[in-house]
């Protein structure tokens, strides 16, 4: 079976969704990281650390495991900059929402959502951060953090999926 240039075209916009998504989600992953950096560096809501809580729920499942708090941290970098953007990039088409925009906000509100109903309550948060007693502020952040990750990974993605000059 030949494949001639027509056929190499098809199959490069085909998976053209994969590097899109990998570069989205880079671009994501570091506007969420300049948000936490100017949180510390502002001292906003220091009680609200939902990294370390997540460091201090783990080890004990990985008892037997040395040296855990790398691979989580890189787990957890690895699962917003990879898994989500690639998720996210295969169903594009399908979510809601006419731009990259609306379609990253609407994924950053499910999971904002999926945040403080399932991971905080786990780690011993309580649902939106509401157990450390800071009233509204972790769950309003926690939605800065979610946003800021995925209304850049929406307006990027849909940048790099825009036809290239000549496609």
């Amino acid at each position: 079976m030949r494949f001639g240039r027509n056929d190499a075209m098809t199959i490069t916009r085909s998976y053209r969704w994969i590097g899109s998504s990998l570069v989205a989600s880079g671009c994501g992953t570091l506007a969420h990281m300049g948000l936490m950096e100017l949180k510390t560096a502002l001292h906003i809501l220091p009680q609200f650390d939902p990294s370390s809580a997540l460091l201090e729920t783990l080890p004990p499942l990985f008892a037997n495991v040395t040296h855990v708090q790398a691979p989580v941290w890189l787990l957890s970098q690895l699962n917003g900059a990879f898994l989500i953007g690639l998720l996210f990039g295969y169903v594009f088409h399908r979510l809601p929402g006419r731009s990259g925009l609306a379609k990253g906000f609407l994924l950053g509100l499910a999971g904002w959502l999926l945040l403080g109903i399932v991971l905080f309550p786990a780690i011993g948060l309580g649902p939106f951060g509401i157990s450390l007693g800071l009233g509204a502020g972790p769950g309003l952040f926690s939605l800065a953090m979610v946003e800021a990750y995925s209304l850049v990974l929406g307006v990027v993605y849909a940048a790099l999926q825009r036809p290239a000059h000549g496609d």
